[in-house]
């Protein structure tokens, strides 16, 4: 069982915030209605911990051969405050809708990194790297993590894929939700082909007489909006011709008889929200507007003659989309539009190099300087990739204030997010709403928040460790509950989970410094449970998201740099094979899960017996051995009670249980280094051993023993060994002069730079390539102050 303790005081740290935040509201009469939304809302926001993760990729375009890297930013999702919460995360690449290369990543205090080598078995092509924690797998995959990146094996020949014909679809999104008969509304429109990209368009309304009644053209992506007077007297046809002068027709949406009307328009410190209906009976409004669930504003308003107007300061608005919904007399929301407001960037990070034109081989240092938006130094956590410019088409790398502000709120390919946030111009601003208009949200819904059902979420969060997953069945396949399984890990370090099957014959173990592929071993007690099996689960999501990428766009012109980057790649491999595939050590603890044994003996300091009955017999202390008709049992002391146990202590070979003494007892001594007995009761989770007997082979692998042939083994890989990224060192004039080849591509990789009072310093060399380098820095503060840089520098041959 997992201790949210952590996780209920993390709740309760936004908790507090929240309500801070809502005791500054402007302090007016609240009717029951407010009152009862404000209640769900609140109960939701405490209830619904929300995730994100960010990942920095050192690049988006990789051949086979090469090694992908990566750090992670897990935050929470109303503050972007760094969350230890999840202390695993799952990166996978995939293709469409299937997973080619998968790891687990370990967490600490939000941040992890990691690597992935790029088969060759892999084919060219564009796939998706993603990212997500157990917790996460609770929401819709829309919302994990996603970065486009190109693959190219080398290896096979390049076939050039033909670009796919478009599928073009449009849609078209009345401003508040729906279109009502007789009441003007602004109506935004998106048209793009089947990978989202957007579709340069114009077009017409058109009636039954094919009298035109209104015209549009698209502003930026495919994105536009136009304003109309829908009545259901006349029937409605667009006539949309896109750039290449192809037309096609499409229908708007439905026209309702009776309903409300949202129109929100810009005064520059003020949004002025109007709300239309067609009733006139007098009617209270309610406006609500929440940033990531932080409540910004609320007010009450009665619809006079079908009109209300309310008035929202932008200030009170946080970074980022705000939700703005209308709520009728019964508690149901009629009208909602989004609002996206440029971010404040709170992290500035800035970059000084001595130069901006190197030779190859020549250090480069590096200083980094990290303030706040009052231009105070900070201690923020960064991620550096330097890497070489080429010609070759790679996806537009995501960055952190984009993907926190807008892409991890939206559902749907964002074209180049960096846009929205690049400027204040007119043109930004209007392009910023019609994705706002346009672009749906699911990861908070009114529906959720007003049932009020409380369900308990599929996935907890991995708060101390990895947790295996399993289901325990009968023989016969049905589900088996109330059983007591073991989880074992055989090796030089003891390692034993217990758990019992729920009514679904669910068994889960929390898995503590876990690392590295491992073999598991999953088993019931066959001596009361012999009719059962255990399944292991994959910890990966099942769930995809349905957005496909295009074809990878290789053509011949490419074939040159191709090569080059091919050699430079392989010379590396040839050169440094050693040096590419070193692994950090791991974070394995050796010391068994029952800690000091109470006596421990190395059976090289004894005589040496043939037999494992003469052994326990002749210098072991605190076992008896007694032999019975169904054959040997060990009793172990119990010195705190100065007694013996009656019954069999618990019995490991290299930390798995092997259940039956008699098995025990046929082992070859000579393959045993070591025997721990514990001589007290062990209470281990919710059951208890009357001792342990503990015995270590010298191999680690079971010396022999057979398994019942009902017991699951299986090959796991635990969380990812952490990769060395490789860098060498010019310190001296030998040292550059040595003629080994130094083809690095991707100069640099620092995953983890901690500012100092604001400044950090880098220190690398150039490679022997030639050519324009790129330098990208991105992180965030504790406090979820975020921020990114780009810079380049100019690498020339070593003068003479």
């Amino acid at each position: 069982m997992i201790d949210l303790l952590s996780m209920n005081n993390l709740k309760l740290s936004i908790k507090i915030t929240l309500l801070s935040v809502l005791s500054n509201l402007t302090a007016f009469s609240q009717s029951s209605t407010e009152l009862s939304i404000i209640e769900k809302f609140s109960q939701y926001r405490n209830d619904e911990l929300q995730e994100k993760i960010y990942v920095h990729v050192d690049r988006t375009l990789y051949l086979t051969g090469e090694t992908l890297w990566f750090k992670i930013y897990l935050v929470d999702g109303s503050f972007h405050k760094s969350l230890d919460l999840s202390k695993v995360a799952y990166v996978e690449i995939i293709k469409d809708q299937t997973a080619v290369l998968q790891t687990k990543i370990d967490l600490k205090d939000g941040l992890g990194n990691g690597s992935l080598f790029i088969p060759a078995t892999l084919s060219s092509g564009n796939y998706k790297i993603r990212a997500y924690t157990n917790w996460m797998k609770n929401s819709s995959p829309d919302f994990y993590f996603y970065q486009p990146i190109s693959i190219i094996n080398t290896f096979k020949s390049l076939e050039i894929e033909e670009a796919d014909i478009p599928k073009l679809n449009m849609t078209f999104f009345p401003e508040g939700g729906n279109l009502v008969d007789g009441l003007p509304s602004k109506i935004a429109f998106k048209i793009q082909d089947q990978y989202g990209t957007g579709v340069t368009c114009a077009g017409f309304i058109i009636n039954e007489k094919n009298d035109t009644v209104t015209s549009f053209k698209s502003l930026k992506y495919g994105l536009g909006n136009f304003t109309m007077t829908p009545s259901k007297q006349h029937e409605y046809r667009v006539l949309v011709r896109d750039e290449k002068g192809k037309s096609n027709f499409y229908t708007l949406p439905n026209i309702y008889s009776d309903g409300y009307v949202m129109n929100m328009t810009d005064r520059g410190d003020q949004l002025i929200i109007t709300v239309q209906t067609k009733n006139n009976k007098s009617e209270n409004i309610l406006l609500f507007a929440h940033s990531r669930q932080i409540i910004a504003t609320k007010e009450l308003q009665s619809l006079g003659r079908g009109i209300a107007t309310f008035n929202i300061n932008k200030n009170i608005l946080q970074d980022g989309i705000s939700h703005i919904t209308i709520f009728n007399n019964e508690l149901q929301p009629v009208c909602e539009r989004l609002y996206f407001k440029r971010p404040i960037k709170k992290l500035n990070i800035s970059l000084t190099n001595k130069l901006q034109e190197y030779e190859t081989r020549e250090k480069v240092l590096l200083n980094i300087s990290a303030t706040n938006k009052s231009n105070q130094p900070v201690s923020a956590n960064l991620s550096l990739s330097i890497f070489r410019l080429d010609s070759l088409p790679s996806f537009e790398d995501t960055d952190i204030t984009s993907y926190l502000y807008l892409t991890s709120d939206l559902v749907g390919i964002i074209e180049s997010p960096q846009y929205y946030i690049s400027s204040t111009d007119s043109l930004v601003r209007e392009a910023t709403d019609n994705l706002m208009l346009t672009h749906g949200w699911r990861r908070f819904t009114w529906e959720k928040v007003l049932s009020q059902k409380s369900v308990q979420p599929k996935y907890i969060p991995e708060f101390r460790g990895h947790i295996v997953k399993g289901t325990v069945r009968t023989l016969s396949g049905e589900v088996a509950n109330g059983i007591g399984t073991y989880l074992s890990v055989p090796g030089k370090s003891v390692r034993l989970y217990l758990s019992n099957s729920n009514e679904q014959g669910m068994v889960q173990y929390e898995m503590k410094t876990f690392y590295g592929p491992q073999k598991l071993i999953a088993q019931t007690n066959i001596k009361s449970d012999s009719t059962y099996k255990i399944e292991i689960q994959s910890p990966y999501s099942d769930q995809f998201s349905v957005y496909p990428l295009p074809s990878i766009a290789i053509n011949p012109s490419h074939s040159q740099n191709l090569l080059k980057r091919a050699i430079s790649m392989q010379v590396q491999d040839v050169f440094f094979e050693d040096k590419l595939n070193s692994f950090k050590s791991s974070k394995r603890d050796s010391t068994a899960f029952y800690g000091k044994a109470d006596e421990t003996y190395l059976l090289d300091d004894y005589t040496r017996f043939p037999v494992m009955e003469e052994v326990m017999r002749e210098y072991v202390k605190g076992v008896w051995v007694r032999k019975r008709k169904d054959g040997f049992h060990f009793l172990v002391m119990d010195n705190v009670n100065q007694a013996v146990f009656e019954n069999d202590p618990l019995i490991l070979l290299d930390g798995v249980p092997a259940i039956d003494v008699n098995d025990v007892m046929e082992l070859n001594p000579i393959n045993i280094k070591k025997l721990d007995v514990f001589t007290r009761m062990y209470y281990l989770g919710d059951q208890m051993f009357p001792g342990i007997v503990s015995y270590s082979s010298y191999t680690g692998d079971m010396a022999g023993f057979k398994l019942d042939p009902k017991t699951l083994t299986l090959d796991y890989e635990g969380l990812q060994l952490q990769r060395e990224f490789y860098s060498p060192q010019y310190a001296n004039e030998s040292e550059r002069r040595s003629r080994l080849p130094d083809q690095r591509t991707l100069l640099h990789w620092t995953p983890n730079i901690t500012t100092d009072q604001g400044k950090a310093q880098v220190e690398f060399y150039t490679s022997d390539l030639k050519g324009n380098f790129i330098i990208v820095v991105e992180g965030l503060t504790a406090n979820g102050e975020e921020g990114s840089v780009f810079s380049q520098f100019k690498v020339v041959p070593q003068q003479k």
